[in-house]
């Protein structure tokens, strides 16, 4: 039997786990998003690459791991930041876009939604759908219910946003200026003209 660094051996292979799943997302920031092989991620853990299938079964189950844990997280971050915005649904959804934007510039999320694209049965996964489906409630209750069709659109404004910030060199407080700009405009109704009449 292989030696145990821990008390027991539940508590070794959650620390082994754990390990796995930090080197895998550290390899996909440093990649800018690009999946490392479960090799690759055995070098950084410094595990034989049998020891890493005990924990993650594929490329694609270790984004799903990385997925079920960055979504809770993300919420629990933007609900605190969120509560000190007010209760002015501009400033609230100025708030989420600032959180938002830095969690893709600064942290794992912007790399880890980059890994997902290139395994899309990461996103149909039922356990992510569950994840992923429980912040709308949330977010609802956070932004307000005007913002069902706003958010989507701001969504989308931010991951490009914060392309241009990683891939291109822009300012982050200029994209996030100009985003909260763009997010307070839709919801005063400057941006509700079909017609485009001002």
């Amino acid at each position: 039997m292989p030696r145990i660094s821990e008390a027991t051996v539940a508590q070794h292979r959650a620390v082994q786990h754990r390990a796995v799943l930090d080197a895998a997302e550290k390899l996909i920031v440093a990649g800018g998003g690009k999946v490392p092989t479960l090799a690759e991620v055995a070098t950084e853990v410094g595990l034989a690459r049998s020891s890493v299938y005990l924990y993650v079964s594929s490329r694609e189950d270790m984004v799903i791991q990385l997925l079920l844990e960055t979504i809770p997280a993300w919420l629990q971050e933007l609900t605190g930041k969120l509560e000190g915005a007010g209760t002015d649904p501009g400033d609230r959804l100025a708030a989420y876009v600032r959180v938002t934007l830095r969690l893709f510039v600064e942290g794992s999320h912007g790399p880890l939604m980059v890994a997902a694209q290139a395994y899309p049965g990461a996103f149909v996964d039922e356990r992510v759908q569950r994840a992923h489906n429980g912040l709308e409630p949330a977010l609802r209750t956070l932004l307000g219910e005007g913002v069902d069709i706003v958010r989507p659109l701001i969504d989308a404004a931010i991951q490009r946003g914060a392309e241009l910030v990683t891939q291109s060199g822009a300012d982050v407080e200029a994209v996030s200026a100009v985003l909260q700009r763009m997010a307070r405009a839709s919801l005063a109704g400057d941006l509700d003209d079909p017609g485009g009449r001002h």
